[in-house]
């Protein structure tokens, strides 16, 4: 495996509370990872760690051989929650185009180019018919599909998504997976959920994360594995239509 991110015995507290503790890990070329755990385990806070947006207190961190700051240009990156009112006059077509943003010129209106990439993002994401429509219309599916091709307009070679699908349905879901699944054969791909049995379908493998962190391949996941993570029992619900 070429690692593209890597993290030395990393640790990170605030306030003096730790968040995590003493992580090791290895992200390989055109890896599908999941990251699972409970609330306050540590995930977001893994991301923004990766991202540069914090410092490690202790450990090393590399994006691409550089640090975080540097490597980051590499990543594209979906947020759970969107970093902007539903309610601001934007357009599909130019919240898109803000993936651009740092990979063109800093003046100026946006080149051909750049909107050849972001018309190209959209069709990848089939929300080329909506381009013009503000986002404060859109669903949440929808809204989604936007901010995903936000993240691939920048032409990454690493995205991470927080929580893609919260909120939305399960045929969304699907569709959103079945769509990042391709992605992955020429990228590497991050996300966080906490649905584990549904990423398990996608992913190649799954960092289970509750301060401390162990992976494991989809396979070896189990019911006790998952009791230990969120320090509850587990009921397994059967789903029939």
């Amino acid at each position: 495996m070429n690692p593209v991110i890597q993290l030395d015995d990393v640790s990170f507290a605030y306030s003096g509370m730790p968040v995590v503790k003493n992580i090791n890990l290895a992200i390989g070329e055109e890896e599908f990872l999941g990251i699972v755990g409970p609330n306050a385990g540590g995930k977001s806070t893994l991301l923004k760690l990766i991202l540069g947006l914090l410092q490690p207190d202790t450990g090393m961190i590399t994006v691409m051989g550089m640090t975080p700051e540097q490597g980051r240009s590499r990543i594209g990156y979906v947020p759970q929650h969107p970093t902007f009112s539903r309610d601001f006059p934007i357009t599909v077509q130019d919240t898109v185009l803000l993936g651009r943003l740092g990979n063109t010129r800093w003046y100026g209106p946006y080149l051909k180019q750049d909107r050849d990439i972001a018309k190209q993002a959209m069709q990848a994401v089939e929300i080329a018919d909506i381009r013009y429509r503000p986002v404060g219309s859109l669903s949440g599916g929808q809204l989604q599909r936007v901010l995903i091709a936000r993240a691939l307009a920048c032409k990454p070679d690493i995205l991470i998504l927080d929580e893609p699908t919260a909120n939305i349905d399960m045929r969304v879901e699907e569709d959103i997976f079945g769509l990042l699944k391709q992605y992955n054969e020429h990228m590497t791909i991050i996300v966080v959920s906490h649905d584990i049995g549904f990423i398990s379908g996608y992913v190649d493998r799954v960092a289970c994360l509750n301060q401390t962190l162990v992976c494991h391949t989809t396979e070896e996941i189990s019911g006790k594995i998952i009791e230990e993570l969120y320090g509850a029992p587990v009921k397994m619900i059967q789903h029939s239509h």
